[in-house]
C-alpha cells in the first residue's frame, strides 16, 4: 500500500533563485510605489530623499535574505513552526530595519526642514510633540512589521506549494510502484499453475509408458517457458506473440489430448497488432482446456476470437464442452484475468464470462485499442 506524505510533513526549500528574486521584487515594488505616491501627492522635497530610500531599501533586502535564511532552518518543522518563526523573525527584521531607516532619515541624512514641519503637522494633537528615537523606532517597526511578515507569509506559501507538489509526485512514484508489484504478482500466479497441471501430465504419461510423449511434452514445455518468461511481467505485447505463446500451450495439451482437443483462431489483421497484457489469455484457454476438454468424451472445438469494434479489442476464448463451470466467472483464474485488466487499464477493460445456450463456455476480453505501444 502507497503511504502518502503530507505537505506538512515534507521537508521543502523554495529555490534560492527564486527567494532572491521575491526579495528584490517585494522591495523594488515598494521603491517604486512609495516614490510615485510622493510625485503624485507632491510632497516637497522628495527628490531630495531618493537617495536616502535607496539605500534603507538596500538594508531591507540585505535583512529580508537574513530572514530567508533564518526560515530556510525550519524547512524540516512542521508548518505551524514555521508559520511561528516566521511571525517571530519578521518582528526582529522589521526592528532592525527601523533602526536603519531612523538612523538614515534622522541622523545621517537628516529630513529638510519643510519636511518635518510638515509631518510635524501632521501629527495628532494628543500626539507627543518630541521625537524621542524610541518612539520613532518602535511606531515605524509596527508598521514594517506587516511589510517583513507579507514576505515571509509568501514565502512559506511558495514552500507549501513547492511541499504539495513533491509529496504528489512521491505519492504518483508509489502509486506507480504498487501498481507494477501488483501486476508482476498476478501475472506470476499464471505460471506456477500452469505448471503444476502441466507436470501432473508430464507425471501421468510416464506413469503410463508413453515415454515419446512425455518427451515431447517437456519439450514444450520448456520452449514454452522459455518465450513465455523471456519478457517483463508488467509489459504489454501485441497480440499475434500472445496467440503464439498460447498455440504453444494447446501443442502441450494436444499431447494428454490428442483425439479430444481441437482448436481454431480467427484472428483479424487489425486486432493482431493491438497490445494485450502478457499472458492475459492463459487462464482462459487453461480453463477451456481444464473444463471443457478434459472431462469430454468427444471432440471439444476451443475457439479463439479477435476483432476491433468501436475503437476496442474484443477478444473471446470460447468452447463447445459439455462440463459445467462450477465457478461460473468466480474462480481462480477467471479473477485474475479481471485483477489484471483493472491493475492496468481500471474501468477501461473488463471480462464478461458465462455459459453458452447452445453449450460450452465463452469468456470475452474487451479492452482500450492500443496498437503500436508494446
Amino acid at each position: 500500500m502507497a503511504v502518502e506524505n503530507s505537505p506538512e510533513s515534507t521537508p521543502f526549500t523554495v529555490p534560492h533563485r527564486v527567494a532572491v528574486f521575491s526579495i528584490l521584487g517585494f522591495w523594488v515594488f515598494y521603491y517604486v510605489s512609495i516614490t510615485l505616491r510622493s510625485w503624485i501627492m507632491d510632497y516637497p522635497g522628495y527628490w531630495l530623499m531618493l537617495d536616502n530610500r535607496a539605500w534603507v531599501s538596500l538594508f531591507g533586502i540585505a535583512f529580508t535574505y537574513v530572514l530567508y535564511r533564518v526560515l530556510r532552518l525550519f524547512c524540516h518543522h512542521t508548518l505551524r513552526v514555521r508559520v511561528a518563526a516566521a511571525f517571530l523573525f519578521s518582528a526582529v527584521a522589521a526592528t532592525a530595519y527601523s533602526t536603519v531607516n531612523y538612523l538614515s532619515f534622522y541622523v545621517y541624512d537628516p529630513k529638510p526642514p519643510e519636511l518635518q514641519k510638515q509631518a510635524s503637522e501632521q501629527r495628532p494633537a494628543d500626539h507627543p510633540k518630541k521625537e524621542e528615537p524610541a518612539n520613532l523606532i518602535a511606531e515605524n517597526a509596527l508598521g514594517w512589521y506587516f511589510f517583513f511578515v507579507s514576505w515571509a507569509v509568501f514565502y512559506l506559501a511558495l514552500s507549501y506549494a513547492g511541499a504539495v507538489r513533491a509529496s504528489e509526485r512521491e505519492t504518483a512514484r508509489l502509486r506507480a510502484a504498487t501498481q507494477t508489484a501488483e501486476l508482476r504478482a498476478l501475472r506470476y500466479q499464471v505460471n506456477p499453475h500452469f505448471l503444476f497441471n502441466t507436470l501432473n501430465s508430464i507425471s501421468s504419461l510416464v506413469m503410463s509408458g508413453k515415454r515419446e510423449d512425455a518427451e515431447a511434452m517437456i519439450l514444450n514445455l520448456s520452449t514454452f517457458f522459455r518465450t513465455s518468461l523471456a519478457s517483463e511481467p508488467t509489459d504489454d505485447v501485441p497480440l499475434a506473440d500472445e496467440i503464439a505463446v498460447q498455440k504453444l500451450y494447446l501443442e502441450i495439451e494436444a499431447v494428454r489430448f490428442p483425439e479430444r482437443l481441437r482448436t481454431t483462431f480467427e484472428i483479424e489483421p487489425a486486432a493482431a497488432n493491438a497490445c494485450v497484457p502478457g499472458l492475459i489469455l492463459q487462464p482462459l484457454i487453461e480453463n477451456a482446456v481444464k473444463y471443457g476438454v478434459a472431462p469430454a468424451r468427444r471432440p471439444v472445438q476451443i475457439c479463439v476470437r479477435a476483432r476491433v469494434n468501436d475503437n476496442r479489442l474484443e477478444v473471446t476464448v470460447s468452447d463447445d464442452g459439455d462440463g459445467a463451470r462450477a465457478q461460473n466467472g468466480t474462480g481462480v483464474g477467471l479473477r485474475n484475468v479481471r485483477d489484471r485488466l483493472s491493475a492496468r487499464f481500471g474501468d477501461a477493460a473488463w471480462l464478461t464470462a458465462g455459459k453458452r445456450a447452445e453449450g460450452g463456455f465463452t469468456a470475452m476480453l474487451t479492452l482500450p485499442l492500443v496498437a503500436n505501444g508494446c
